[in-house]
């Protein structure tokens, strides 16, 4: 009698948390959550943490984050700070304490509201938080006190080009010899960008 042969399950891929310490409590975390939905990052799982502090608050509390995983961490987790320039001064503090615990860093200076409008323009000019904000709502109706940047149809046909200029603005940043950071620049891109890799890896079906 011959023995039956158990099909086995395909395996399927490790799912990756992408934890999220922001400054913000409503305003990046509600861009992440329709930024994860929109594009369907099926291989991960974007955990905003909303801190509500400043910089080094928010770097801390990804540190904090990471330790209370640690049993069941994924070689593929990573753990991230999003926070704003503004006039905060323990800043560069905060970007110290990142690098040496390995956090991602998706900065905006002046502000988160730069990265929106970069959706629609390129903006290359040192500007204040108020000013970044009142651009944002002149070419995205819906913005305003209350409202904040998270409907899908700007962040979907705007992504491509906000992350160009990202880029952009980084490198005349570079060029002009300004330090890390510095006014007009974002590195939103580089935790967006880093999400859709798994999207990208669950299309082409690696493991």
């Amino acid at each position: 009698m011959r023995k039956r042969l158990s099909r086995r399950a395909p395996s399927r891929p490790t799912l990756a948390r992408v934890v999220v310490a922001t400054e913000g409590t409503s305003t990046e975390p509600r861009y992440l959550k329709e930024f994860s939905r929109l594009f369907r990052t099926e291989l991960a799982k974007v955990v905003p943490i909303p801190s509500g502090g400043d910089p080094r608050t928010v770097v801390e509390c990804a540190i904090e984050e990471r330790s209370r995983r640690s049993d069941g961490l994924s070689e593929r987790d990573s753990f991230w700070a999003m926070f704003d320039r503004d006039e905060h001064v323990r800043f560069h503090e905060a970007i110290d304490l990142a690098v040496s615990n390995e956090i991602g860093l998706a900065i905006s200076n002046p502000c988160f509201e730069l990265w929106a409008v970069l959706h629609y323009e390129l903006r290359d000019a040192p500007s204040h938080r108020r000013e970044c904000q009142k651009r944002l709502a002149q070419l995205h109706a819906p913005y305003g006190p209350g409202k904040r940047f998270d409907d899908p149809d700007p962040i979907q046909s705007g992504y491509c080009d906000a992350v160009s200029r990202a880029r952009d603005l980084l490198s005349r940043r570079s060029e002009e010899g300004s330090e890390r950071f510095a006014n007009p620049s974002t590195t939103v891109h580089c935790l967006t960008e880093h999400i859709r890799l798994w999207d990208k890896e669950r299309r082409e079906g690696r493991p």
